[in-house]
C-alpha cells in the first residue's frame, strides 16, 4: 500500500457530510492498537446546534474537520468553525476520484478517514471579506441576467404585435432614453402622433418618420397592462442594480490601489476588476503558479492523452463567475486598437478556425497577467515587439510555403534583406 495511504497527518480528525438541517459527525482517532476508532454523532445546522459541534470538536482535541464542498450548506458549518479549527474543503469533482466506499450512510466516515491521512486536496476559501465581497458582485450578476430576462419579454411582446421599435433604421437601443420614452407612452396609452418628436432624442429626431411607422400597428389593452408590469420590474431591478453596485464599491474601497492595478490590464473595466477582486482574493499564494490559478479559473484546456498522443480537450470546469469574467474582459480587451492581445486574437482565429476558442485562450493569458499584477503589484505593460530568432523565421517561412502550397501555387524565394 502506499505511503501517502497508510501514514496519519492527523491522528485526530472529524469527517462532516453536512445537510441542509443537520450535520452528521465522525470523529476518527487512532485505538489502543493503532486501528482507527470512530465516533459518530449528529447536530442541527442552527446557531446553537453549530456552537455545540464546535465545542465537541473542541473538547475531544480534533486536529482537523474535513467536508464537501456542495451547493451553500457547507458555508454557514465552515464559519461557525473559523478560526478554532483547521478546516479541509474538498472538491467534490477531486473527493470522488479518491479511493473509498462512499456512500450517502458513510459519507461523513470516509471524508474523517481521508483527512486523518491527508488525502484531501484543500479547496480555496477566501476571507470573510472576501466572501461578502463575492455575495455582492455574483448578486450583481443576478440581477444583470434578471433585467436582460425583463428585457427578452418586453422584445417579444412588442414582435408579436407588430411594433418594430428596434430595427435597422429605427433606434439601435430599445431601452436607452429615446426608446424608454416611447415604451412608456405605449404602456400609457397616449398617442404619440403628436407627442413622439417630443419624446426622441436629439440625436434621432431625424428618425420620427420611421418610427411612427414601426409604431403604427399599436398596443391592445393586455398587451399594454403587460408592457407597463414589465417596465415596472425592469425599473426595480435597474434600481436594485444601481444599489448593489454602491455597495459593491464601498466594501472594495480600502483596495481601491489593486482595483486601479487590474483596471490597467486591457479590456478590465472598474466592475470587472472588482468581480476579479472579489473572486480572487489578495494573496496570490493560494496558487503555486499561474497554471494552477489558469486551471482553477476555467480558462486551462483540457489535455487527453491516448497511445502516446495528446490531444486537446474541452476547457476544464472551474469557478464559473470568474471565467465568463475574463472572457468578458477578452471580448473587450481585443476590440481596442494598438493592443497585444488584439493580434493574438487575430492569429488564433485563424490557427483554430473558431473565435470562442480563441476568445477563450486570450481569457486565459490576461488572467496570467492578473496573476502577476497581484502577486507583483505592479501596473501592466504591454509587451515589446519580438525580435525574430533564425528559428522562427524559418518555420514562418516554411508554414507560409506550404500555404501557398496548398493553393497550388510554387514560389521562388530571394533573399533581399542586404541588398542596398
Amino acid at each position: 500500500m502506499d505511503r501517502a495511504v497508510t501514514d496519519i497527518i492527523h491522528p485526530v480528525a472529524c469527517g462532516l457530510d453536512v445537510h441542509l438541517v443537520v450535520v452528521a459527525a465522525c470523529l476518527a482517532r487512532s485505538g489502543p492498537k493503532g486501528s482507527p476508532v470512530y465516533e459518530e454523532r449528529s447536530f442541527p445546522t442552527t446557531r446553537r446546534g453549530l456552537r455545540e459541534l464546535r465545542d465537541w470538536l473542541l473538547a475531544a482535541g480534533c486536529e482537523a474537520v474535513g467536508m464537501e464542498a456542495t451547493g451553500v450548506y457547507w458555508m454557514p458549518v465552515y464559519a461557525a468553525l473559523e478560526g478554532q479549527l483547521r478546516l479541509v474543503v474538498g472538491n467534490p469533482n477531486h473527493m470522488q476520484n479518491l479511493r473509498g466506499h462512499k456512500t450517502d450512510r458513510k459519507d461523513a466516515k470516509w471524508i474523517a478517514g481521508l483527512v486523518r491521512h491527508g488525502l484531501i486536496r484543500p479547496s480555496y476559501v477566501p476571507t470573510p471579506e472576501f466572501r461578502e465581497a463575492r455575495e455582492l458582485t455574483r448578486c450583481r450578476r443576478q440581477l444583470v441576467q434578471a433585467r436582460t430576462t425583463i428585457r427578452n419579454e418586453v422584445s417579444r411582446l412588442l414582435a408579436h404585435r407588430g411594433v418594430a421599435l428596434r430595427s435597422a433604421e429605427g433606434l439601435s437601443n430599445a431601452f436607452g432614453a429615446s426608446g424608454m420614452a416611447i415604451l412608456e407612452a405605449l404602456a400609457e396609452g397616449r398617442s404619440l402622433e403628436q407627442d413622439l418628436p417630443r419624446l426622441l432624442h436629439r440625436s434621432v429626431k431625424h428618425k420620427a418618420g420611421t418610427l411612427a411607422a414601426a409604431l403604427e400597428a399599436g398596443l391592445g389593452e393586455v398587451s399594454r397592462q403587460l408592457l407597463g408590469m414589465h417596465l415596472g420590474r425592469l425599473e426595480a431591478v435597474e434600481e436594485d442594480i444601481a444599489k448593489v453596485e454602491r455597495m459593491i464599491a464601498a466594501h472594495l474601497a480600502p483596495y481601491q490601489d489593486r482595483l486601479d492595478l487590474l483596471m490597467t490590464i486591457p479590456g478590465v473595466s472598474y466592475l470587472s476588476a472588482c468581480v476579479i477582486l472579489a473572486e480572487l482574493g489578495v494573496d496570490m499564494a493560494q496558487w503555486p503558479t499561474e497554471k494552477h490559478l489558469a486551471a482553477w479559473g476555467g480558462v486551462a484546456p483540457g489535455c487527453r492523452e491516448s497511445a502516446g498522443k495528446q490531444r486537446r480537450a474541452a476547457t476544464r470546469k472551474g469557478n464559473p463567475y470568474l471565467c465568463t469574467t475574463m472572457v468578458e474582459c477578452a471580448g473587450a480587451a481585443v476590440l481596442k486598437k494598438d493592443c497585444h492581445y488584439r493580434g493574438k486574437y487575430r492569429h488564433l482565429c485563424a490557427r483554430t478556425g473558431s473565435k470562442m476558442k480563441a476568445r477563450m485562450a486570450i481569457a486565459r493569458k490576461l488572467l496570467v497577467v492578473v496573476y502577476h499584477v497581484l502577486k507583483n503589484l505592479e501596473p501592466y505593460r504591454e509587451p515589446e515587439a519580438r525580435i525574430p530568432t533564425p528559428r522562427s523565421r524559418q518555420r514562418t517561412i516554411q508554414r507560409h510555403l506550404k500555404e501557398l502550397q496548398k493553393l497550388g501555387l510554387a514560389v521562388q524565394l530571394t533573399e533581399i534583406g542586404n541588398e542596398r
